[in-house]
């Protein structure tokens, strides 16, 4: 018998970088900003979307029965969709076709960075809107309390806990390996991967449309 500390932290990691592996907006988004204006961005973009999986994470903590009846609502399901799809849209265009001397780097010229709120934002909308996140943070928390021995509040809290910071971790460590990648392209290719990231984003946008509308 594994002993009671490890399995939900060991079940919790498991969870966290399975989810955070998958390539969904947030991978293309974190992408695109890390590419475009730099680590710090990329982190900002990554710090956003780690403060609605806190926030997710209370919610099914406390709320788990209250949250699966709100996310089986074809209501809930239709207009988080459809924000998430224009949202995801906007930014897709935004990388896609970026302004004339966006990336003009002949001239010299030091390109005003956004600042890392606008950044803080984006990763926070997107993955506060996006449902799967939703029904994701609600498995993990029906699964911890399924498994804990006598309803056992610290093992749900591990659990909970260890996927979190593992799927925090995984995401951090997509804006770190797109900044090495950058540092050794060659000109020109990072603005062609931000703009190929900008497509995907608008694809996977029209579909995210498509399915609930």
């Amino acid at each position: 018998m594994p002993d009671i500390h490890m399995e939900p932290i060991l079940k919790g990691l498991l969870s966290g970088l399975a989810y955070g592996l998958l390539i969904g907006p947030l991978f293309f988004m974190n992408l695109r900003t890390t590419l475009s204006h730099g680590l710090r961005q990329g982190i900002a973009l990554v710090a956003g979307a780690f403060t609605s999986d806190l926030i997710l994470v209370f919610a099914s903590w406390w709320g788990a029965a209250k949250l699966a009846a709100i996310t089986q609502q074809g209501a809930f399901q239709t207009w988080f969709g459809i924000i998430c799809g224009l949202m995801l849209f906007g930014f897709g265009l935004s990388a896609a076709w970026p302004k004339k001397n966006k990336f003009d780097k002949e001239l010299g010229e030091k390109q005003p960075v956004p600042k890392k709120r606008y950044a803080y934002f984006q990763g926070f909308s997107v993955n506060m809107t996006n449902p799967s996140n939703w029904l994701f943070w609600l498995g993990v928390a029906t699964a911890a309390r399924a498994e804990a021995p006598d309803g056992s509040e610290n093992y749900v809290r591990l659990f909970m806990i260890t996927a979190l910071i593992a799927l925090f971790a995984t995401d951090l460590s997509k804006a770190l390996l797109a900044h090495q990648i950058g540092k050794h392209l060659k000109p020109g290719v990072p603005e062609k991967i931000v703009q190929l990231a900008g497509c995907i984003l608008m694809i996977v946008s029209v579909w995210i449309l498509i399915r609930v509308i």
